[in-house]
């Protein structure tokens, strides 16, 4: 299974990620969040990962991650575009499959997990399920939609944008207890 943590800032945090077993790691390009890493810190994490981890670029509008398209892996936004290596994050069924992969945002960035819409089977074989995951609710949600991935930021801090390495293991037991 696909396992992603968002919202990295550190190397440390990324070395984490890396031993714990995850697929991914996201670097949020949204100025307006807690854990936005712009500029050439970004690209430093980028660079710390290459060859160990995925990496994706995380922002709203392409504007925000453009500038990076070629730093990452994948980018991740919540507007439609037709193009390589895009995740497109949105709460809506998306019209077509013109995308690497769907990341359905259960919690519209309130970090809260709410009731997750059926038509998400349709798309279960490019979905990522994000928003209001943490170690206690990630296995039901694998159990009941069995999504290609799941994606976990909030979820795993011990403070608003700072990840704690106990809980990004306890998530990603949980991860595995799920899909065993």
């Amino acid at each position: 299974m696909f396992v992603k943590v968002c919202g990295m800032k550190t190397r440390e945090q990324i070395d984490w990620a890396v031993d714990l077993g995850y697929s991914a790691v996201g670097v949020v390009l949204h100025p307006l969040s807690p854990r936005f890493c712009g500029g050439n810190r970004a690209r430093g994490l980028a660079e710390h990962s290459r060859g160990r981890i995925t990496t994706v670029a995380v922002g709203v509008s392409f504007d925000e991650v453009s500038a990076y398209y070629h730093d990452f892996d994948y980018v991740q936004i919540y507007e439609f575009r037709r193009m390589d290596r895009l995740i497109y994050a949105g709460d809506e069924a998306p019209a077509g499959k013109d995308f690497a992969f769907f990341m359905f945002d259960a919690s519209r960035g309130s970090g809260e997990l709410r009731d997750l819409p059926a038509w998400l089977h349709d798309y279960s074989d490019r979905l990522i399920i994000s928003g209001g995951l943490t170690p206690d609710s990630v296995s039901g949600v694998i159990r009941t939609y069995r999504p290609l991935g799941v994606d976990v930021s909030s979820g795993v801090e011990i403070a608003r944008g700072v990840k704690d390495y106990n809980l990004m293991e306890r998530f990603i037991t949980e991860v595995r207890n799920a899909v065993e």
